[in-house]
């Protein structure tokens, strides 16, 4: 199983195989460590806010709300981004050539720890790149640094863009040589924004899917406040979801005023 220290969790068990001999190898001397703990610290209770935030004031949708229409959206940006400096190259016997070449945008995904071994001194901290942006062929690759000189291709039939569990499609990862980046404010393509929709009512509780990109990530937890209302926690604020007076089986959002 792997955990990530924002919350997230692997719901299957992962062995980390595939890499051969080089599990133990030494890691490049150019590769950069891992982000430090005290840049890692989000708002309590807000999930991937230690991720992402706000890039702009959120929409809240005016009047009723239905099943499936967003709450609100929000755009969003990276706190943590990069610039490939070397190309990513394959290492796994089905990846070959170079799967992200220099040059190429991405963001830092989450930290994560797996119960099934050891850390051998590797960071556990997953990056994403954008390989198209700078000429490749992929969209999106997302690399989990589970050993020193290697990376695990995640799968990227989940959400690439914020990550909530994952476990490979066949029941070990794909690997490539460990991406070698410069960390920096990158402004990345694309229409980022997250949205939180109303999933209905399970008796007084709003269910919440949140969403990053137009793609599900997870359902959202909403907590009841110390008035016994319905507050959702977003990267943008905390807002009241109510019960539409005329439409029970609807709702109602308002930004909170307290």
């Amino acid at each position: 199983m792997i955990d990530s220290s924002a919350g997230r969790i692997a719901p299957l068990g992962v062995l980390l195989l595939g890499a051969g001999g080089c599990a133990n190898s030494s890691p490049p001397a150019n590769m950069p460590p891992p982000i430090p703990s005290a840049e890692l610290t989000g708002t309590p209770g807000v999930p991937y806010s230690e991720i992402i935030e706000a890039a702009g004031a959120p929409t809240v949708r005016p009047g009723v709300v239905r099943d499936g229409e967003a709450l609100v959206t929000i755009p969003y940006r990276y706190r943590h981004t990069a610039v490939l400096t070397e190309d990513v190259t394959g290492f796994s016997i089905t990846v070959r050539g170079v799967q992200a070449p220099a040059g190429s945008p991405g963001y830092y995904a989450g930290t994560f720890i797996s119960s099934a071994g050891s850390r051998n001194g590797a960071p556990f901290d997953m990056w994403c790149f954008l390989p198209r942006a700078a000429g490749g062929e992929r969209e999106n690759i997302c690399l989990l640094r589970n050993m020193p000189a290697l990376a695990a291709i995640a799968p990227t039939r989940d959400n690439p863009w914020l990550w909530y569990s994952f476990s490979p499609m066949t029941g070990t990862f794909n690997y490539v040589r460990t991406p070698v980046f410069e960390r920096r404010r990158v402004d990345l393509p694309g229409d980022l924004k997250v949205e939180y929709r109303f999933d209905g009512w399970r008796g007084e509780e709003a269910r919440i899917g949140f969403y990053a990109v137009g793609r599900h990530v997870m359902d959202l937890p909403v907590s009841r406040d110390s008035a016994g209302r319905s507050r959702l926690r977003t990267i943008g604020g905390d807002f009241i979801v109510s019960r539409d007076p005329a439409d029970p089986a609807a709702a109602r959002i308002a930004p909170a005023t307290d």
